[in-house]
């Protein structure tokens, strides 16, 4: 009887061991053979860290289950969240459903996407997933690589922005620009924080004043974060069919183009430059626009300086005017600087001395319903920096000598340039914001201006 008891004993030990072992097959780490588990995550192909950062706009994102997953299901409960917003993503399906591929296409910069797979049976045989599941990811803060800028005067360079006629036609005026900011109307410029317009001279090659600047620029590593356009007024001989065209040099003073049906200034076409890329929307980062113009270009950029209509719409954006080596300016009235006797006097003798570009009187359409008391006080009140190249003291080649509208305003270009500062500085010897930089060693030459150390000091000291 002991025997039998002993055996029985055994039996009933060896069956509680068997049962024992079969529920310890059923579990794995204390986990249900029902559920389902996380085996990996990644971002892009590489492990995903938490809280990752500078994510790319265009991402693909890996989750891997410890079984296959019901794509309905999974479907259900998987959610990718901006903010309070859902994001649209496409699913792609491997390894028997149990690898999945996330794509997102278009991400916005500089935002935080929480990636969400909430609890329940998504598993392919109701297998369970106990807990949700949560990722977090950045993207880049801005995309420089998706903006590269471009240098040479190329067709690459050329933008073209489009103007209404009175018949409603497109009439088209072309620029030069190192990013292409009016052909993408959509694209946020948030890494530009100053632009430079290059206004070229009477021999209209805006493609050599681009080049100018893009290389001063680039000397001073400023150019990625800088928007550079070079307008470029022309004439029959070189205007597209739809082209507006200025066939005289008047361009530089703000009158009308010459086409037809249309009552469109130089200054106007500026206006409608300035005002896209003051845009908060598309260039929330902007602070400093430079408008710097060389000989003709320069009398565009002294006129445009006093007379436009747009400065007071850029709140926080700060504007300066470089005026170099000009020969024609303004002047608020009729005082002139008598060279040899170092004094302001009216002159009695040259009719039209007060003319426009010389003074008010004939001022362009642009200037309609604009008293000179209003430009004088624009004139002195605005950033204008007389950049004169101290050699460009010839009086042969282009320099006026024979009107006495321009030999009233000095004897050479150097001189003109002082004596338009000195005249401010009389004047308006507190009110003025006017200034006056020297390049010496240097003549009538755009690149030597635009390239001088002096010219780039002056740029830095806005950084």
């Amino acid at each position: 009887m002991k025997i039998k008891f002993k055996i029985k004993n055994k039996r009933t030990l060896l069956l509680g061991l068997m049962i024992l072992t079969l529920m310890g097959c059923s579990e794995d780490d204390g986990v249900s053979m029902d559920t389902l588990r996380v085996i990996s995550v990644k971002l892009n192909d590489s492990p995903l860290m938490e809280n990752q950062q500078d994510v790319a706009l265009e991402s693909s994102f890996e989750i891997v289950f410890s079984a296959a997953v019901a794509p309905n299901a999974l479907e259900k409960s998987m959610h990718v969240i901006a903010g309070t917003e859902d994001v649209p993503f496409t699913l792609q399906y491997l390894n028997q459903s149990t690898k999945i591929i996330a794509t997102f296409d278009g991400l916005s910069e500089n935002t935080m996407y929480t990636v969400n797979v909430d609890s329940g049976k998504i598993g392919s045989e109701g297998k369970m997933l106990a807990e949700t599941v949560s990722y977090t990811f950045t993207t880049v803060a801005n995309d420089l690589n998706a903006k590269s800028p471009c240098s040479s005067a190329t067709a690459d360079c050329m933008q073209q922005l489009d103007l209404k006629d009175n018949t409603d036609a497109t009439l088209t005026f072309d620029m030069y620009s190192n990013y292409d900011f009016i052909d993408d109307s959509d694209f946020v410029w948030d890494f530009i924080d100053k632009v430079v317009v290059v206004v070229h001279g009477a021999n209209r090659d805006a493609d050599n004043y681009f080049e100018y600047m893009t290389s001063s620029l680039q000397s001073m590593d400023l150019e990625e974060t800088t928007l550079v356009i070079a307008p470029y007024f022309q004439d029959n001989s070189s205007a597209p069919a739809n082209g507006l065209v200025w066939n005289d040099s008047r361009w530089r003073e703000g009158t009308n183009a010459d086409n037809n049906n249309i009552e469109l200034s130089s200054f106007a076409v500026l206006d409608s430059l300035v005002n896209r890329f003051t845009d908060q929307q598309r260039f929330p980062n902007l602070k400093n626009v430079f408008i710097a113009g060389h000989s003709s270009g320069a009398a565009f950029t002294q006129h445009y300086a006093l007379a436009n209509k747009v400065q007071e719409s850029a709140a926080g954006v700060d504007f300066q005017y470089i005026v170099a080596n000009n020969q024609y300016f303004y002047y608020p009235d009729g005082q002139r600087y008598n060279e040899e006797t170092g004094t302001f006097y009216e002159p009695m003798d040259c009719e039209g001395y007060d003319y426009w570009p010389y003074g008010y009187e004939f001022a362009p359409p642009y200037l309609d319903g604009i008293d000179a008391a209003t430009l004088t006080q624009q004139q002195v009140a605005r950033n204008t920096i007389y950049l004169l190249g101290g050699n460009d003291t010839l009086t042969t080649g282009t320099l006026n000598t024979s009107d006495c509208q321009a030999t009233l305003i000095g004897s050479n270009r150097l001189k003109r340039g002082k004596n338009m500062y000195l005249y401010m500085e009389t004047f308006y010897p507190t009110e003025n914001n006017h200034r006056e930089i020297i390049v010496p060693n240097v003549g009538h030459d755009g690149n030597g201006m635009f390239n001088s150390s002096e010219f780039k000091q002056f740029i830095l000291e806005f950084e």
